[in-house]
């Protein structure tokens, strides 16, 4: 028995307890019409015209793919929290053939798509999905035993986790720790590590939460804090780079700049030295991000190892201490380390051809 059918006789005893016997729902009519003609002209083709999916979309073919899977309920998509469907959507599913939608729609209109395939739910499955929705999971201490018990046990190492968010396995909660995640049982009793895997589909349920969260991190850093190299012409997309002084591999990432900005991205630099505030790479960022043209310091350094003749204390030697506390925040293990504009993670010196691959973007121009 799964969870819809042990849980189906109390869901049917909340909607019919409600006095209008409707269920009220996140999105409006206009929406899910906006939704419905995006459907037609971006999804409809692979998962039908009212979401039903691929009649075969549990068998994987001879190279372990799976078909478009129905998104009217019936399948998986009811497990996820809007910002994990957003995510979805943005990133795509390649063993499903899904493209990655981030530049082909907006986020408004990625929304609207939810809102339709959502309207062809009936009113068990939103229910039991409007449930698990993230926003409304966060629990008090007084309310949620296991984090009271982790407070207990972390407060020695003076860390304070974060506030435990339903996943969707019954029972269990996901609470960011530092730059990890750790999963509690609702009891309190139980904690574990590792990744949360969807065994249907392969989803890294952990990866989207961390990405999720860098991409929040990263766009709230003030940006009077970057060192921005704009993009020649129409801006199509911003990469942003975490970079020392002290990297070697950070010296090779920097000269693939230009060709970048010939394609349209921006490239936003953070400081993070790697050995912290006494380190040499400390003084040295906050040499170059104090001086009077920081671009072309950066610029000078990492081309002719010349440093800028300033002292660095200067008000914007602030986003070197900044650049580090974020970079310690969202767990970074060495640089360069470059964050897409969906929060994803490309680890050290990457060429300009495997950049605008992850990024989606035409791999020249037309």
């Amino acid at each position: 028995m799964n969870i819809r059918q042990r849980l189906l006789p109390a869901l049917l005893l909340v909607i019919a307890s409600s006095a209008s016997a409707e269920v009220t729902r996140w999105y409006t009519a206009d929406q899910v019409e906006q939704g419905r003609e995006i459907f037609e002209r971006k999804c409809a083709s692979c998962h039908g015209d009212q979401a039903e999916g691929d009649p075969n979309w549990r068998r994987p073919d001879a190279d372990g793919d799976y078909p478009p899977p129905p998104l009217n309920g019936n399948a998986y998509a009811w497990r996820y929290s809007l910002e994990q469907l957003r995510e979805q959507i943005r990133i795509g599913r390649k063993r499903e053939g899904q493209p990655a939608m981030k530049r082909r729609i907006s986020e408004v209109e990625i929304d609207a798509v939810i809102a339709f395939f959502q309207s062809t739910w009936d009113d068990i499955t939103y229910v039991l999905w409007q449930s698990r929705q993230l926003p409304d999971t966060v629990m008090e201490n007084a309310a949620y035993p296991g984090t009271y018990w982790l407070e207990h046990h972390l407060s020695a190492a003076r860390v304070n986790p974060g506030s435990p968010m339903k996943t969707p396995v019954p029972g269990i909660r996901e609470v960011r720790v530092r730059d990890d995640y750790i999963y509690l049982s609702e009891d309190g009793r139980y904690a574990f590590t590792g990744r949360m895997i969807d065994l249907s589909d392969g989803t890294d349920l952990t990866r989207l939460s961390e990405a999720v969260y860098t991409r929040d991190q990263v766009r709230d850093f003030a940006p009077n804090h970057v060192i921005l190299y704009a993009a020649r012409g129409n801006e199509k997309t911003r990469l942003t780079i975490f970079t020392d002084t002290s990297c070697g591999y950070c010296r090779k990432m920097h000269s693939e700049v230009p060709a970048l900005q010939a394609r349209g991205i921006s490239v936003q630099f953070i400081p993070y030295p790697r050995r912290g505030a006494e380190g040499r790479g400390h003084k040295e960022l906050s040499q170059i991000w104090c001086a009077d043209n920081p671009n072309q310091a950066l610029e000078a350094y990492f081309e002719h190892n010349q440093l800028p003749q300033t002292r660095g204390d200067c008000s914007r030697s602030a986003a070197v201490t900044a650049g580090y506390e974020l970079g310690n925040r969202i767990g970074i293990s060495g640089t360069p380390l470059l964050i897409l504009p969906d929060g994803e993670r490309m680890k050290g010196y990457n060429k300009l051809a495997d950049i605008v691959e992850e990024l989606k973007l035409p791999v020249a121009d037309k």
